[in-house]
């Protein structure tokens, strides 16, 4: 696989992300809502009951709590590439692009993956903005309240650049997926929605269950596993003649 094909091709689609105004003020609404408002909700509602729990009982909230918070820096990424990869395939199509680049000599896999990195990069570039955002906000208090540092942590570094590279990943292939097989935009973006519901479930779920380094490291296995499997199964699927010719 030529890795500089795929490149060219997620280029080409990187700026088509900044001209489209709905994709753009997508990705830039996430990190305000989950670098500003999310802390500021989480300060507010143990600030508001701190005079009814000891220091220790506080502290121990206030870990719960951080922790918890790397659920929605999993969701996003998830749910961001239904609106970006699912215009992928059938937007160009749409547009009258897409012919053009299929005739070219670009591998399936060459133009999957660069479809792929090309949804990938926003969605984790506006994620970690979020969490640079996120993190200092929640250390000021936890710093002047409680006197220590609460993130990050080993859970949340593992959350964060580990599970949620793997979810973002696994949503963008299956959007990819579904992108290849409709011929409409809204059909494209409401089954990509439908297609990481399980992922979403299984995060909340996950989050909500327990904050533990055991479950964590059994959700990234899982997450691997499922990764390789759908871009394979993407690569199988993919018809490019059956798009070129059949598609109206």
């Amino acid at each position: 696989m030529r890795l500089w094909k795929s490149w060219i091709v997620s280029k080409k689609d990187l700026s088509v992300i900044r001209r489209n105004k709905y994709v753009f003020y997508s990705l830039i609404a996430m990190p305000l809502v989950l670098g500003v408002i999310l802390p500021t909700v989480f300060i507010f509602g143990l600030s508001s009951g701190a005079d009814q729990m000891t220091n220790e009982e506080l502290v121990q909230t206030a870990y719960q709590i951080a922790n918890l918070g790397t659920m929605y820096f999993v969701l996003i990424p998830a749910i961001l590439p239904s609106i970006i990869a699912s215009y992928s395939i059938v937007g160009e199509k749409v547009e009258k692009s897409l012919e053009p680049l299929l005739a070219t000599p670009t591998t399936d896999g060459e133009l999957l993956l660069g479809k792929c990195l090309a949804s990938f990069i926003p969605c984790m570039a506006v994620t970690y903005l979020a969490a640079a955002i996120f993190v200092p906000i929640i250390d000021y208090w936890s710093y002047t309240t409680l006197g220590l540092i609460l993130l990050p942590n080993l859970y949340w570094a593992l959350m964060l650049f580990v599970i949620t590279p793997l979810a973002c990943v696994m949503s963008v292939e299956a959007n990819v997926i579904v992108s290849s097989k409709v011929s409409d935009i809204r059909a494209a973006q409401q089954l990509g929605g439908i297609v990481v519901l399980p992922l979403i479930f299984v995060v909340l779920i996950g989050s909500v269950i327990s904050t533990s380094l055991l479950l964590a490291l059994g959700v990234t296995g899982a997450l691997i596993i499922a990764d390789v499997a759908l871009f394979y199964l993407s690569k199988a699927t993919f018809r490019r003649e059956e798009i070129l010719t059949k598609w109206k």
